[in-house]
């Protein structure tokens, strides 16, 4: 399994440059990403979203689908369109760090974020637009400074964040809303393509990711 999963996917990004930058990041990606699940207690997102390649073949697909149709309800250009696409194609490329361990990492927007950044890309504008969309696709319900790590931060450091956190709360660029949204109501276990599960099915849960 790896990158001919997305092949459909991929093409439709039609700006070849974004195609190319994006097809180069999942090339390169942990052999993990192309056979995890997207919830690995299975307590998250529909059920056929939580079996082998779940985050590929349920989330990712399914949020690709998304992301077409807020594109078109929104009047997305076909740059947009591009960009928000491959922002939602690699969105969860570090969902269990660089090199996948063991369940979720609630920073790893963040980490996808710097770790996307070393892969060169022509339009450094356009490259910017996406990573920050990938950056803050699970806000509110992520840090943009890891709280993990084992040092103090500084008053300094807390400030930035709280002021980056905020600005993506308040303020989003249509693509991270567009990545944004497409990640919540992809993983919603109402948001099941199996026949026979409901569309109801989930509704009153809490809004956890």
């Amino acid at each position: 399994m790896g990158i001919e999963i997305l092949k459909e996917e991929i093409e439709k990004i039609e700006l070849i440059s974004i195609r190319e930058w994006t097809e180069k990041i999942l090339l390169n990606v942990d052999p993990k990403f192309w056979t995890a699940p997207s919830s690995p207690t299975g307590k998250h997102h529909p059920p056929e979203d939580n079996g082998l390649s779940g985050l590929v073949k349920g989330h990712i697909k399914k949020g690709v689908i998304v992301v077409e149709e807020y594109g078109r309800r929104v009047g997305f250009s076909s740059v947009e369109n591009c960009l928000a696409l491959s922002a939602f194609l690699i969105h969860d490329v570090c969902k269990n760090g660089v090199r996948w361990g063991e369940g979720t990492d609630y920073t790893h927007g963040f980490i996808a974020s710097k770790w996307i950044d070393n892969f060169f890309c022509k339009d450094g504008t356009m490259k910017k637009i996406v990573m920050d969309a990938v950056r803050y696709h699970m806000a509110p319900w992520c840090y943009v400074v890891s709280p993990f790590e084992n040092r103090k931060y500084s008053g300094e450091e807390m400030r930035k964040n709280l002021e980056e956190l905020q600005r993506a709360l308040i303020s989003p660029g249509r693509i991270e809303l567009a990545v944004r949204e497409a990640d919540y109501w992809s993983s919603r276990k109402g948001m099941s393509f199996l026949p026979g599960v409901s569309a109801l099915t989930g509704l009153k849960i809490h809004d956890a990711p």
